[in-house]
Parts: structure tokens; C-alpha cells; sequence
């Protein structure tokens, strides 16, 4: 501290520094007791409120790793997350469980009633004995594969086939059996109400071992071989030297329930009322007792002082069950640093000498060495923190600038802008020169040079971009500042230069940097990248979220390279040098990684004032990290315990409120709407560092990335057949060895039923027939509506010649006659007038014959082919052979078709014989009730195919009255020939046009078979 302090302040400062540290020594002294433990282990426990069952008797880890727990209630199933209760196939719960034994047949659980149950591998029951012997307090398997049973009334052995009580003839003379146990070497140990028995391997007969005990409640074995007993009756242990037979009682002070050796050899003791006793070297002890006895309690945080059963898992983890829950002891791999956990928002820096100084925004300045914690007499809020290449900490704050001097600090200079709200330190860094550059908030970048500072103007016009957040100093001199919005400004003796997207940067906000010789790491807002001197490639970290808001990135040399620690808002993370360089290789390669903290957090929110960075490394064997429950350190040094894959499974399908099985692939109602399909995935250590990736075949294209979210929700699902697949990665990024899936189908709806589909086709198709047989109907009814009344214009016709014409023609003649009867037979003029009377005769025969083909329209109507076949008579067609061929049975035609009909093959039959110069003409007629054909051909030499075209063909030819004529009946006409090979007229026409009808056209109208067959006469 300079003179320009008044020593007001200087004392006021010293006095709230011995304050802090008055604070300080009573929190320790009120926590002493289990201070240790809670340093050394990590602790987790499980009430009520968690619905962890309470009263647990017993506990053991299955091979498949999942914790059971044993109760009063009945038994439990535990993954790390979720209790579930184990309930028989005839939905009976089995009672209160006293033992548990995992093997591998599965799970041996040993009842208060006197039964023993056998749950297999896959959770079924597969066994059931009722031994009726009273509690069963104690299973064990020796290595023959036989089942031993200590009850409430004796010894049990079960051979596989049957359960056998042992009697004195077998060597046990005891009343009842209390404790088993196998050892190392395969030797059974029992214990009874006083005697200990040994039976070796392949031996028969049990030996008493001449120990004398006080009903045990337990036996285990040290890793020396010695066996320790805890008894009901005293509150000691016995240590039995099984080499020597040597027995020693050891006095704890506390009634001992059970006894478990940790990896480490340490002795852990659970108690009837005084929680947990920790020996971490149990066999420095004398008949008084154990020399270092250390404890963990309710007020430590263990559910209950009442403690039963002791278990240590295959990842080492220590499981308790208490009287009021669960609780789980693992090593601690973060140790805390010692600073006060109250501190806020601490900025920290290492110097050369390995001394960490801390600074916060409410307690003195701190300094943590090989002596200990020290606070210095400065209390002013530190908001930022650089280290210059003299190995010297800064420590910035709105006072102004400090420097330090061997275990003080110097005041170096004060901030650039008046003291304000607003005017706190950023970033800053001092380069090779000695030059301080400093970042202030709302106020921008500055440079201290000779003792004056210097504003530099900001880099863009954004409002987010005036000032720096982050600043480090590269190997080779050059000053670097991360700015907000993914913008990088570097400062060198080349001037000054940005670099953003355009180089590849996409990291947001960059909030850390490292900076390496020939490379640098940068993190932000969405992740890390890699600097190579010219451009940035972002790492393609996993997209779990946990990689998002980076704040610290420490490098850290190792044999395969270079290791990065990272922390964020998600924790403090390892990525191994094989695994970066692996992801550099290959963008799709899933980086393994371990987290240390999955939820440790930052003390900070990082939209907030936060010092950056929030790790420093203090020589080679000590990271520290500011989380939220203060300052912790680990050696990066050390090789951490591999995590095993997790298990992940399908749990349970629940389909619109209703849950399906899930042992087989289900068939989802066409109807379904909901999916929701749980998941989970065992993890003993750390279920919360899990998270889980899952997609549906036959639905998503993609991965989706659930985080810790343990299910999936679909809604209006399509039918088809569907595969879901879920997959889980621990903690240190380790995937599932396979992937959990469900195999399902949705049925299609009605009305895409394969049946439906085809019956609403064919539907759709009469429907379409229908609607053309009724327009092509209505036109023929149209058709033949004009056909009638031409019909019966030629009626009139026919009755205006008979009634006027004939007749009138007839009276003249008698007139004639009279006259030419009064002339003398021998007159020139008589003879004249008889001659006229004899044609005049004959004009009204042929007369009479018209009008009564006219009226006689059932006869001319059927007659065609025999008015064809007359054309050879009435046409001249020399050397030119003629015929007429019928097919089906001649209808009756409409008058008015038959005439066109008849005018039009006359036609064409006359061109033939004038025209075409052929040997056969032929006319063939087609009386199909469907349809009616006319088809006139001859083998002549063809029509030339510029006179096929009816308004440009000879007058002579009669082509477009031909066409004309088939027109008026809505008939079709195709007249075509190849030159020199013939011709042919080829007419059709629409059967209920072509025939007489003889129903009324109401009643066909209404009848309904004429609208799903072709029309008939």
C-alpha cells in the first residue's frame, strides 16, 4: 500500500481483515469434527424427500450393477437416480428383508420370516424356499456352489436341489447362527451365540476354531487376511489373526452394526446411534481402542446417526443405509483450496513462486501458500487479475491497481475514469514492455505508457464491442482481446487486426484464451476452436450443452501431447491430447472427455461481471477452479479411475395415458395420439453427469440430443413400423456399450386400410362409370329426342302426301279419265291422255310405297342388309365381285339411322365400284346390342392420302357427305386406305342410338340396371 492511503483507512482495513479472520477460526473450530472426511470424500445422500425408502437392513450390488437395498418394507432396485420397488410376477411383496447375497444366479434375498428368494439375472423370481428357522441373518456361497444360511435356529445348506439343517453330527453345536463368511483362500467361517467354526474346502465336518465370540452380527476380511467381528453384546470389534488364532479385542465406544474395509485398507465402522467411524489405519490400535478414529454424522450431513449396513460398489464408492435413507461416500477428486466459502466472486492468480492470490468483491485480498491462507490489509473488491513475464500477480478492482511485491502488494496506479458503478475492471494484461493495458466497462480499452494512460478507440460502432471481456499474452509478444459478439482484436508491432467469422471464429462471446507457441485455443459461448496462426477451426466438442460458456482453458503437457482443462457453467472438464487430436482429424469422431464437476457452476452468471479467467494452473501439480461452493484444485497429474459405459434400457411406453409392455414389440392403435416412452440408463457414481442421445427409426432423420432427459414425447405418429433407439454417455463422455431399443408398429387408420383404399377406388371408379354412362346417356336421350321428332316429321310428311298429294293427284287423274273418255277412241290425243293417265298410275303406286315405307318403320327398320344386298342390282359394277355378311341377330334399327346408314354405305359402296378399280367389295354389318358396326372394304388400289381429308376431297367421292351423315347420328367414321392395298369405311355407333327402344323413355330412365351395363335394345 502506498502513502497516499490515510492511515484512517489503513487501520480501518486491518480491522476488517482480523475480523474476516476471527469469522474464519470460530467456522472452523464449530465444524472440526468430520471437517477431514468431508474434505477427503464427496457426500450424497438420499431421504425421503427423494423417495429413498428408509429402515435399511441390507445392502448389494448385482452384476449387472445395480444397488438392492434391503428394508423394512420390502426390497428396493437403485440405478443411481430412481428407487424402484421389486414386486413379485403374482404382485406379493416379499416383507422385511434381512440379508442380501449377489451371485451368479442373481440375487439371494434372505427374509425376517425365514425365507429365502432367488431373483435371477433378468428381475424374475426364479426360486422360493420357506426354510420356517426363524430370521435369516446371514447368506453365503462357498466355491463348490453351495448356499449356506445363518438363521435364527441354526445352520442351513442348500446343495441346489434341497435346503439341509447341520446338527452336531456335522460339527455345529450351536443354537442358532448368526454370521457367515467365505475368505480369500475358499474357507467358510460361521459364527454362533459363542463359538467361531471354520470348514476348509472339500471338507464336510465343521471345526470349532477355539475363538470365543459374543454373537456376531458380522464378519469381514482386511486385506492382511486378518478377520474383524462386529458383536451384539460390548461395543468393541474383535481382530482375529487367522494365521496365528491370535484374537484381539478392540474397543470402539459405540454399539458397531457392521464393518467394511475400503480399497484403501481403512476400517469403516457403522454405529446404533453415533453415525460413522472412519480408521484410516485400522491396525494401529491398542486394547483401548483404535489411535485415529475419525466420524461422520447427522451434522455432518448424513441422513441419520442410526447407521446399518456398510457396501462398497465395483467403482469404489462407499454405500450407507441408515434409518432414514441412503447415503454414498466417494473420493473427492476436487479438494477444496481452504479459502472461505463466503467469498464472492473471486478473481484468482498465481505468481512464479506458486503462490495463489485471490481477491473477491467482499473480503480483504488473500493469499494461499505452503504456510496457509493470509489475508492481506487491503479490503477492496478485485475484478480482475493478469500475471506479468517477471511471474508477478496484478490485481485490478474499481481502487485502482496493485502489484505484488514477495508477500505484499504495491499500488501501481489508479483506473484510467472516475470511480462509478459502472467502472469495473474487465480484463487486463501486462505485455513484454511493461505496459498495462487495462479493460474497463462501459468505458472501453486503455494503455498505460510513462506513467500516463491512453484510451484506444474501440474496435466497432456496436454498443457490446466498446470494451474487452477477455486478455491474454501470446509467446511471441502479441496482445490479444475478446471482445462480445465473436470478434478477436490483436495487438503486435504489425499494428492492430480483427478476426471474426471471416476466419473462421464462431465461438459468440469470447470469454478464454490460451495461447501456445504456433497455436492458441479459444472458447466462447458455443465452444472451443483452434488457432493455427492464419485461421480458427472450432473442435467439434459433443452437443450436450456442457461445452457452451467457456470461461477457462488450461493446457497442460502430456506424454501423447497436450491435454486441455476447460471450465464452463457446465463444470470443469479433461479432454485427453489423443482424443483433440483424433476430433482434428476427423470432425465426426466423438471426443471422449471426463467431468470433474457436472454441476459444480460458476460462482457467477456469466451475462454478469465475471473475473476471467476463473482457473489458473500454480506450477505442474495444482489446478485451482472458482465454482459455486468456492475454490477447489486437483493434480492433473493424476490418473483417475476409467469409468465403466453405462447400462441404458427402455423403461416403460405409455400411450395416451396408458402404459403397453415393453418385453415385445407392441401393435399401437390406429387412434393413438401421445407417445411417451421413458428411458434411463445405471450409474452409480454420477447419475447426473449422464445424458443421453435417442432417434426413431421410421420417423427422425437425426440424432436428438436430450441432455439429462430421461424421455421422449412424440405426438401424431403416421402408421408404419418403428425401431426407437436410446443411448446414454457417463460422465466422462463414455458411450453405452449398445444401444437400448423398442421395436413397434402404429396401425394404419380405416380409411388407409389396404381394404378400404381398393373398395374406395373401386368406388371411385363406378362412381366416374356412372357419371359418364349418365352423360353419355342423357346425350343419346338428347340424340334420340331429335331422332324422334325427325321420326315423326317423316309421319307427317307421310300423312301431308297421303291426305293432299296422292289424294289430290288421284282425283285429278279421275278427271283426266273423264275427259279422255269423251274423246272418240280413234283420237290421237286420247291415246295421249291414257298414256299420261297409265304413268300418272304408276307416280301414285310408288307414291303409296314411299308414304308406306314411311309409316311401316318396323319393316324398313330391319330390312338393311337386304336393301345392301339390292345395290348389286341397282348399282352398275362390272367384273366387280359384291358382298353382304351379317354378324349377331339383325335389331331393328331407327328409322332415321336406318336411312343414314343406308344412304351412307350406298356411298361408299358406289365409290368402290366407280372409283377404286377392286375384285371384291364387301360389306359387313355388326349387330352387337353394345354397339353397331358398319364396315364397307375392297381390295382396290387405295385412297390417295391427300383425298382423305373430307373438306378438301372430290365432289364425286361423296367423303364429306359421308361424314356429314355420321354426324347427325353422333356416330364415328373412319375412312382410311393405303395406297394401292385397298381401302376400307369403318362406322360405330352407340347401340341405344342405333336400335329401336320399346320401352318408354321414363320407365328407362328410371330403370337402374341400364346405369351398370352397356346399353341394349
Amino acid at each position: 500500500m502506498d502513502a497516499s492511503e490515510s492511515p484512517l483507512a489503513s487501520q480501518l482495513q486491518h480491522l476488517y481483515a482480523a475480523l474476516a479472520l476471527l469469522c474464519l477460526l470460530i467456522c472452523a473450530t464449530a465444524r472440526a469434527y468430520g471437517s477431514e472426511l468431508e474434505q477427503r470424500f464427496e457426500h450424497r445422500r438420499w431421504t425421503h424427500n427423494d423417495d429413498s425408502p428408509s429402515q435399511i437392513g441390507a445392502l448389494a450390488q448385482t452384476r449387472d450393477g445395480y444397488l438392492w437395498l434391503g428394508t423394512h418394507d420390502s426390497l428396493y432396485r437403485f440405478d443411481g437416480l430412481d428407487f424402484t420397488r421389486y414386486l413379485a410376477a403374482d404382485g406379493q411383496e416379499l416383507g422385511i428383508v434381512s440379508t442380501l447375497l449377489a451371485s451368479d444366479q442373481g440375487l439371494w434375498v434372505g427374509l425376517r420370516n425365514g425365507g429365502v428368494r432367488l431373483i435371477d439375472n433378468e428381475g424374475e423370481m426364479a426360486a422360493a424356499f420357506d426354510l420356517g428357522r426363524g430370521t435369516i441373518y446371514a447368506l453365503a456361497q462357498t466355491v463348490d456352489g453351495q448356499l449356506w444360511a445363518a438363521a435364527n435356529d441354526g445352520l442351513m445348506r442348500f446343495d441346489g436341489q434341497s435346503w439341509q439343517q447341520l446338527s452336531s453330527e456335522a460339527g455345529f453345536v450351536g443354537k442358532n447362527a448368526y454370521a457367515l463368511l467365505v475368505d480369500t483362500s475358499g474357507r467358510l467361517w460361521v459364527a454362533d451365540e459363542q463359538r467361531l467354526y471354520t470348514l476348509e474346502p472339500g471338507a464336510r465336518m465343521l471345526r470349532d476354531s477355539g475363538i470365543a465370540v459374543r454373537r456376531p452380527r458380522q464378519i469381514v476380511q482386511a486385506p492382511d487376511g486378518a478377520l474383524w467381528l462386529a458383536e451384539r453384546d460390548g461395543e468393541s470389534v474383535l481382530r482375529l489373526d487367522s494365521s496365528t488364532g491370535q484374537a484381539i479385542r478392540i474397543e470402539v465406544g459405540e454399539s458397531v452394526n457392521a464393518l467394511l474395509f475400503d480399497q484403501r485398507g481403512a476400517l469403516w465402522l457403522s454405529t446404533a446411534g453415533h453415525g460413522l467411524l472412519h480408521a484410516a489405519q485400522p491396525n494401529r490400535h491398542e486394547a483401548g481402542g483404535f489411535g485415529t478414529l475419525e466420524g461422520f454424522s447427522a451434522r455432518d450431513g448424513l441422513s441419520s446417526d442410526l447407521v446399518a449396513p456398510l457396501h462398497q460398489d465395483s467403482e469404489g464408492s462407499l454405500w450407507v443405509g441408515t434409518h432414514d435413507g441412503l447415503d454414498r461416500l466417494r473420493d473427492r477428486p476436487l479438494h477444496p483450496a481452504g479459502l472461505p466459502a463466503n467469498a464472492q466472486n473471486l478473481a484468482l492468480v498465481a505468481d512464479q513462486a506458486g503462490t495463489l492470490w485471490a481477491g473477491s468483491s467482499n473480503l480483504p485480498v488473500m493469499r494461499l501458500d505452503r504456510d496457509g491462507l493470509q489475508y492481506l490489509p487491503l479490503q477492496t473488491p478485485i475484478s480482475a487479475t493478469a500475471r506479468d513475464s517477471q511471474g508477478n500477480a496484478w490485481l485490478a478492482g474499481p481502487q485502482g491497481i496493485w502489484r505484488s511485491e514477495g508477500a505484499s502488494l504495491q499500488k501501481v496506479a489508479e483506473l484510467p475514469v472516475q470511480r462509478s458503478l459502472d467502472s469495473a475492471v474487465r480484463a487486463m494484461l501486462v505485455d513484454r514492455q511493461g505496459e498495462l493495458w487495462l479493460s474497463v466497462n462501459r468505458q472501453g480499452l486503455f494503455v498505460l505508457r510513462d506513467g500516463r494512460w491512453h484510451g484506444l478507440p474501440p474496435p466497432s460502432a456496436e454498443p457490446a464491442q466498446q470494451m474487452p471481456v477477455s486478455a491474454a499474452l501470446a509467446p511471441d509478444g502479441g496482445r490479444w482481446f475478446g471482445y462480445r459478439d465473436n470478434l478477436l482484436v490483436s495487438h503486435d508491432d504489425g499494428g492492430e487486426r480483427h478476426w471474426g467469422a471471416a476466419e473462421g471464429l464462431d465461438v459468440g462471446h469470447v470469454t478464454a484464451m490460451a495461447h501456445l507457441p504456433g497455436h492458441a485455443w479459444v472458447g466462447g459461448q458455443r465452444g472451443l476452436a483452434r488457432f493455427d496462426g492464419q485461421r480458427f477451426r472450432r473442435l467439434p466438442l459433443p452437443d450436450n450443452g456442457l461445452f457452451d460458456n467457456l470461461y477457462a482453458i488450461v493446457p497442460v503437457q502430456v506424454e501423447a501431447g497436450e491435454d486441455l482443462w476447460l471450465q464452463g457453467k457446465g463444470g470443469i472438464f479433461q479432454l485427453p491430447a489423443a482424443e483433440i487430436a483424433q476430433a482434428l482429424e476427423n470432425p465426426a469422431h466423438h471426443i471422449r472427455y471426463r467431468t470433474y464437476a457436472a454441476q459444480g457452476g460458476l460462482a457467477n452468471d456469466p451475462h454478469q461481471v465475471l473475473p476471467l479467467p476463473t482457473a489458473v494452473r500454480v506450477g505442474d501439480d495444482q489446478l485451482w477452479f472458482v465454482t459455486r461452493n468456492g475454490v477447489v484444485g486437483l493434480d492433473p497429474r493424476r490418473t483417475q479411475q476409467a469409468s465403466a459405459p453405462p447400462r441404458v434400457r427402455i423403461e416403460s411406453l405409455i400411450v395416451d395415458g396408458a402404459p403397453l409392455p415393453t418385453s415385445t414389440s407392441p401393435v399401437l392403435p390406429s387412434s393413438s395420439q401421445r407417445l411417451i416412452i421413458h428411458y434411463g440408463a445405471l450409474s452409480l457414481s454420477a447419475p447426473e453427469g449422464l445424458h443421453f442421445l435417442y432417434r426413431l427409426d421410421g420417423f427422425d432423420h437425426t440424432w436428438h440430443s436430450a441432455g439429462r432427459q430421461r424421455q421422449a414425447v412424440y405426438t401424431d405418429l403416421p402408421a408404419g413400423d418403428y425401431r426407437f433407439r436410446v443411448r446414454a454417455l457417463n460422465q466422462s463422455g463414455v458411450p453405452s456399450e449398445r444401444d437400448a431399443e423398442l421395436d413397434f408398429s402404429i396401425g394404419p387408420v380405416f380409411y388407409r386400410q389396404p381394404w378400404f383404399l381398393l373398395s374406395l377406388g373401386i368406388a371411385l371408379l363406378g362412381a366416374l362409370h356412372l357419371i359418364y354412362r349418365s352423360n353419355m346417356r342423357r346425350a343419346a336421350e338428347h340424340l334420340r329426342t331429335r331422332l324422334e321428332e325427325r321420326h315423326e316429321e317423316r309421319e307427317r310428311i307421310a300423312r301431308e302426301l297421303h291426305d293432299t298429294l296422292l289424294q289430290g293427284v288421284q282425283g285429278l287423274m279421275l278427271h283426266v279419265q273423264a275427259a279422255a273418255d269423251s274423246l272418240p277412241a280413234e283420237q290421237p290425243s286420247r291415246g295421249l291422255l291414257e298414256k299420261a293417265l297409265d304413268r300418272a298410275d304408276q307416280v301414285i303406286n310408288e307414291g303409296r310405297e314411299r308414304v308406306r315405307d314411311l309409316r311401316n318403320v318396323r319393316q324398313a327398320s330391319a330390312d338393311l342388309p337386304k336393301a345392301l344386298r339390292e345395290l348389286e342390282h341397282l348399282l352398275d359394277h362390272p367384273g366387280v365381285a359384291y358382298r353382304v355378311e351379317v354378324k349377331g341377330t339383325p335389331l331393328a334399327l331407327h328409322p332415321v339411322v336406318h336411312d343414314e346408314l343406308y344412304l351412307l354405305a350406298r356411298e361408299a359402296v358406289g365409290n368402290a365400284f366407280r372409283h377404286a378399280h377392286a375384285s371384291l367389295v364387301q360389306v359387313q354389318l355388326d349387330y352387337d346390342p353394345r354397339q353397331f358396326e358398319l364396315l364397307v372394304t375392297d381390295d382396290g388400289r387405295g385412297i390417295r392420302a391427300d383425298q382423305l381429308d373430307s373438306s378438301k376431297a372430290l365432289d364425286h367421292w361423296g367423303l364429306q357427305g359421308m361424314h356429314e351423315r355420321a354426324a347427325k347420328m353422333s356416330a364415328t367414321l373412319d375412312i382410311h386406305g393405303v395406297h394401292g392395298s385397298g381401302s376400307q369405311v369403318h362406322l360405330t355407333l352407340a347401340g341405344e342410338l342405333a336400335y329401336r327402344c320399346e320401352e318408354p323413355p321414363a320407365r328407362r330412365r328410371l330403370h337402374w340396371k341400364r346405369f351398370t351395363r352397356s346399353p341394349r335394345p
